[in-house]
């Protein structure tokens, strides 16, 4: 039985639509609509893993996932260092 619920596939106005048959200013906001729900999700892990529940479940060995950002300062070279 196939559900039609799928990674690629998202629910528009109670239609399943794959991403493929989306126009792009419905692709853009459910992309921002998606990118909003995971920065939710990795804000509300940073929070619960502040304090004692972090303790408590750092001493059972769950460690939640959190949003790593990389800054560089400069540009990114391609040269073989020696």
């Amino acid at each position: 039985m196939k559900t039609g619920y799928g990674i690629n596939t998202v629910e528009v106005n109670g239609e399943i639509k794959h991403i493929h048959d989306l126009d792009p200013v419905t692709l853009s906001q459910e992309w921002t609509k998606l990118r909003k729900e995971v920065n939710s999700l990795y804000d509300y892990n940073r929070k619960v893993s502040k304090g004692w529940r972090g303790v408590i479940l750092s001493l059972i060995g769950v460690k939640l996932p959190q949003k790593h950002t990389l800054v560089t300062n400069g540009p990114i070279s391609t040269e073989k260092v020696s």
